[in-house]
């Protein structure tokens, strides 16, 4: 057992240290925290002794020597910003012995890839909102450290993620325009005005309601958090498939920094790109008052071309946008306001389409994509000991704007199909926890959400389309929520939990008036939680998990047989689930760790995006489904330096009691969920000096078949394909050189079978990966 934080890369000499008596356990990683450094408690029996409180500025160092002087641990200094707990005396640390330490990892991850990720360090799920240990976490959960990720990957956002783990998925339409799912749970393959399945956050803050998922860039990040859903007790309506939490690097108040990187790449068959970011951290007021500035622009080359315009890779993508997070200091509060702005434009899509040349399409217009957008969060929190308080307000600005062909075959003009979302949301979570790292902690809190979206949409000649029916749903959700744990007997430790939430549904068509069914609605909803862990002993523990999720209805536009559209209603959907399993920790050795879970989940009354016949969009119920599944993970350090990860994913989802109007058969998959998917990575860390360092990376994932869709029209199969990927980069503390080699076979197939929605019953369309991709980048730290 293990408990530890990882923070950031570069430590201060000195902190400021206010911890309140407690056990060596939770003040390690209260001391982490506040230090912004690694301490782990290699010895599970030193867990539960008593510290004493420790206030003042000091070095990590002798604020370890005073909170162990009277304990049988000693601490001992792993690295320039690692520590670790041991039993027995006290022993002067490498750099008072005069051993060579290894040197210190630049200050930010975004500009300093190296191939690790966070295993043994991934230890407070923080997404428990009770500082809950990994090791005691009664459930599924995935931590990434954010220097495992290379520049390329960091620009990429949450495409990264989906390399890494085979439970988590994507619909692969393009940055910015795709969908997520986690553990299986998929509704869909399109887009539309049904709620995202999976919640994402920045910190403490919302970022999505019922939009594609932002692509938020992953660089200046510490680590990202993936917890298997439903989590409707902590997170709310909509976490049917789990939650995203990227937590950002802090501000420091008390040193200055700054740091670039750019590198450039070269596609295969393709175009040229780049990424480019550069960050800021200046102190203001020492100690009190500091901002945190990035900004970063990224092209991704083409590599699809269209013979029917005679132009190559039309598919280039360009992203740009920053950060900013100003930090104040009052005393014991903390209070960040924070900017995000990011925009993703893509030139045309990027679908080729069988029977024609490698990685080429035909169409007679262009079809760009635009996702702008922008967040304004301010979170202010405290500590009392173990007692913390946070309130999170966020506003969301989001415009996506797409283009499709709508060409009938034959006709002499082109015709095009425009469609806009324009997406306004709200939302603040206010709680109150007591902060235990074996689970006994609690939390109570409240949250309120607005969101407004408004969808229109054209269709005609490129240069004068006509305005056709659109939507606005508006929904107003407030909640009070509620989760507990506490010791039944010794090693076993139980969670129970509620929500309590309440939705206000307003939907209306846009242009011109239309038959519309219900268009206020009143939902309420109670969402249990209950889970139970078991630890046999320091290094196995069996959990079980009970949890709930909802997604409110909202309003679409309905096809009509032989007449105009009409405006109808679509239900909200419930899912609930259970899930066990077994997890082998690592022993004092941190060597090895692994677990295997089994999960079952019953969804009812599915709300999904759907295309007609004719490839007009719309959402309905589409019956309900139940998805079983089954996952592995393991770590494996066999010896310094070197590291071994593995994941599986197996799970078998069907549609069981299908509406009829949507297909005759009751048993089919659903949509985007691959049967198989696996994933592996191999690093290999070595220090070549006092100053340098060589750090090499291995990577793979197989992803499955599965199915586009429920409808017969959508049943087009997808998947079964595999990418491997290296990387490399030798750096000191203050410069870096990094090579990178992805999709390294060339590897061709279907990622996913839709690219324009009223060609896509044919059959033929198809996403391919991005061909094999070269990237050399530099990065400098100051």
């Amino acid at each position: 057992m293990m408990v530890t934080l990882a923070g950031p890369l570069l430590a201060a000499p000195r902190v400021d240290v206010d911890i309140p008596a407690a056990t060596l356990g939770d003040t390690a990683i209260r001391l982490a925290q506040e230090a912004n450094v690694t301490i782990g408690v290699l010895d599970p029996a030193l867990v539960h002794l008593p510290t004493p409180a420790i206030r003042g500025r000091f070095t990590v160092d002798r604020a370890l020597e005073r909170l162990l002087k009277r304990l049988p641990a000693r601490a001992e200094q792993v690295d320039a910003v690692t520590w670790r707990i041991v039993a027995g005396r006290r022993i002067e640390p490498a750099a008072a012995r005069h051993e060579p330490a290894m040197p210190p990892t630049p200050a930010s991850s975004s500009v300093a890839p190296r191939a690790t990720e966070v295993g043994d360090s991934d230890i407070i799920v923080s997404g428990s909102k009770t500082g809950t240990r990994f090791d005691r976490y009664a459930g599924t959960a995935t931590m990434l450290a954010g220097n495992s990720f290379s520049l390329g990957e960091q620009g990429t956002g949450t495409d990264a993620l989906v390399q890494r783990l085979p439970t988590f998925g994507s619909t692969h339409l393009g940055s910015g325009r795709n969908k997520l799912f986690i553990r299986g749970v998929a509704d869909s393959s399109f887009n539309g005005p049904s709620q995202a399945v999976v919640g994402e956050y920045l910190g403490d803050v919302r970022l999505n309601y019922n939009a594609p998922d932002p692509a938020i860039s992953l660089y200046d990040v510490r680590s990202v958090e993936v917890i298997e859903g439903p989590q409707g007790t902590l997170y709310g309506a909509g976490a049917l498939g789990g939650v995203v939490r990227i937590v950002p690097e802090p501000v420091d108040v008390n040193r200055a920094s700054a740091a670039v990187a750019l590198d450039g790449a070269l596609t295969a068959h393709g175009d040229k790109g780049y990424d480019a970011v550069g960050l800021l951290n200046l102190p203001l007021v020492p100690g009190r008052l500091g901002v945190r500035v990035l900004g970063f622009r990224t092209l991704e080359g083409g590599y699809i071309d269209d013979s029917g315009r005679g132009l190559a890779n039309v598919n280039r993508t360009h992203k740009d946008g920053g950060r900013a997070t100003l930090a104040f200091r009052p005393g014991a509060w903390r209070i960040n306001l924070g900017l995000v702005e990011q925009n993703i434009q893509a030139d045309d899509g990027q679908y080729a389409r069988r029977g024609l040349a490698p990685l080429t399409r035909t169409d007679r217009v262009a079809q760009p994509f635009d996702n702008d957008y922008l967040l304004a969060h301010l979170t202010v929190a405290r500590d009392w000991g173990r007692t913390s308080f946070v309130s999170a307000s966020a506003f969301v600005r989001q415009r996506v704007e797409s283009r499709f062909d709508f060409t009938p075959n034959g006709a002499a003009n082109p015709r095009i199909y425009d469609q806009g979302n324009h997406i306004d949301l709200f939302s603040n979570e206010t709680r109150l926890s007591r902060q235990d790292s074996d689970g006994r902690g609690w939390v109570i809190g409240a949250s309120l959400l607005h969101d407004r979206e408004k969808l229109t949409r054209e269709v005609g000649l490129p240069t004068a389309p006509a305005r056709i029916l659109g939507l606005s749903n508006q929904v107003t959700e407030g909640a009070l929520f509620g989760e507990a744990g506490w010791r039944l007997l010794d090693g076993i430790v139980a969670t129970a939990g509620a929500r309590v939430e309440y939705a206000h549904l307003v939907g209306q068509p846009l242009d011109r008036p239309a038959r519309v069914g219900e268009p206020r609605r009143d939902e309420a909803a109670l969402l249990p939680s209950l889970s139970l862990s078991w630890q046999i002993d320091p290094r196995l523990m069996l959990f079980a998990r009970y949890q709930e999720g909802l997604r409110p209805g909202g309003l679409s536009v309905t096809p009509n047989p032989g007449g105009p559209p009409s405006v109808q209603r679509f239900h909200g959907d419930s899912l609930s689930s259970i899930e066990g399993g077994v997890k082998l920790l690592p022993g004092r050795d941190e060597r090895f760790r692994a677990a295997v879970t089994f999960s079952y989940a019953h969804w009812e009354n599915i709300q999904a995006d759907l295309v007609d016949t004719r490839g007009l969009p719309y959402t309905s119920n589409i019956g309900a489904g139940r998805i079983w599944g089954g996952e592995a993970s393991l770590q494996w350090r066999p010896i310094k330096g070197l590291g071994l990860i593995a994941a599986l994913f197996a799970n078998d989802s069907r549609l069981t009691d299908a509406e009829p109007s949507v297909s005759g058969k009751q048993s089919q998959e659903l949509p985007n969920v691959p049967h198989l998917g696996v994933s592996g990575k191999v690093d290999w860390s070595q220090p070549l000096d006092g100053r340098w360092q060589l750090d090499l990376s291995a990577s793979g994932r197989y992803t499955g078949h599965s199915r586009l869709g429920p409808r017969p029209n959508l049943y087009v199969q997808q998947g079964n394909y595999a990418i491997a990927n290296l990387s490399a980069r030798l750096g000191t503390e203050h410069w870096g050189m990094s090579l990178q080699l992805d999709n390294l076979l060339d590897a061709r197939g279907s990622m996913f079978a839709l690219g324009n929605p009223f060609g896509v019953a044919a059959g033929r369309q198809f996403v391919p990966p991005r061909p094999r991709t070269v990237r050399f980048g530099v990065d400098a730290h100051f």
